[in-house]
């Protein structure tokens, strides 16, 4: 009887020490978990709309924002004695390059947000926010 109880406590033991094991090992399932989540708060359906919404903002920014502005047509147009022409014209591709850079710059903020949104969504894709389903995935995940 007491062979017996000893190997149930090493078996027991042996369990309980690979499961500990295991779930420290599996510990990167849920590392995406514990990054900056801004919008943790929104409800899935809130987050899904949200994505379909920048996608087409994104889009018809891009449209927008379709070409780089040239300005050496504009500026070889002048005559080389006209530095004034010349200068005016460099002016105008300026400005207008300016404006080009903020469209640009709006292009990249919206995927930013993207970025973080799809992100999101993949960690409720995935249920990392389920303390329970992570605990089981890390222990039982071989």
């Amino acid at each position: 009887m007491g062979k017996l109880l000893l190997l149930l406590l090493l078996v027991v033991g042996g369990v309980v020490g690979f499961g500990f094991y295991n779930y420290n090992r599996n510990a990167n399932i849920d590392a995406d978990a514990h990054q900056p989540r801004p919008y943790a708060q929104y409800k899935t359906a809130d987050v899904e709309a949200m994505i379909k919404a920048y996608q087409q903002q994104i889009e018809k920014a891009k449209k927008r924002t379709s070409a780089e502005p040239t300005g050496a047509a504009a500026i070889d147009h002048k005559d080389s004695s006209d530095v004034g022409g010349k200068a005016d014209a460099f002016a105008g591709f300026q400005h207008q390059n300016e404006r080009w850079k903020e469209r640009r710059g709006e292009v990249f903020e919206l995927e930013g947000e993207l970025k973080k949104l799809q992100f999101e969504k993949s960690i409720r894709d995935r249920h990392l926010d389920d303390p329970d389903w992570v605990f089981k995935a890390r222990l039982l995940t071989f």
